[in-house]
């Protein structure tokens, strides 16, 4: 009997024939197979074009990592995840569409734990950063330009920046008397 069972073939609890998709399916695994090869074929001309030279530049992508950190970002200094606005991006994009920075993200606890080696003596609290509005920006003392340290601390002086200005620098004959005195 275990003979005759053999010879009749597959038995129709076990799925049949492996190869043929398990009866009537089998069309749909040849369609998904042949989509996958197109596309595998697609991302091969895409590459040889690159590697030709004569590829259509691909439009860049929109810098995301600039102001505040958004929830599930994880801090690049404590590797800490942080709720929504918990830190900032190292990270400042100009009028012209550049973005400057390391794009680091930094928690706020990070920021008021680091030393000046770290971060430099530019540093940021919630408070303020969030008085800055919606186009609010900050960035690592080593990752500035002059041009970014000016438009950071709003000065036009290249050689004062980050230090408090000299009240003695006033026009006035009487020194040490207010304006309205």
């Amino acid at each position: 009997a275990a003979a005759a069972a053999a010879a009749a073939g597959p038995r129709p609890e076990t799925g049949g024939d492996r190869g043929s998709g398990g009866g009537g399916g089998g069309g749909s695994s040849k369609a998904v197979s042949q989509a996958q090869a197109a596309d595998e074929g697609v991302d091969k001309m895409k590459i040889w074009e690159k590697l030709q030279g004569i590829a259509k530049p691909e439009a860049p992508k929109e810098e995301t990592r600039i102001g505040w950190l958004p929830e599930g970002s994880r801090c690049s200094r404590c590797e800490k995840v942080v709720v929504d606005r918990g830190g900032v991006y190292c990270g400042r994009k100009l009028s012209n569409g550049e973005c400057r920075g390391c794009f680091q993200a930094i928690c706020w606890k990070c920021m008021n734990k680091a030393n000046k080696a770290e971060f430099g003596s530019v540093k940021t609290s919630k408070t303020e950063f969030s008085s800055l509005g919606a186009d609010a920006w900050w960035m690592h003392e080593k990752c500035m330009t002059a041009e970014d340290k000016n438009a950071y601390f709003g000065e036009d002086e290249d050689e004062d920046i980050g230090k408090p200005k000299d009240t003695e620098d006033s026009d006035d004959e009487q020194p040490g008397k207010f304006a309205w005195e």
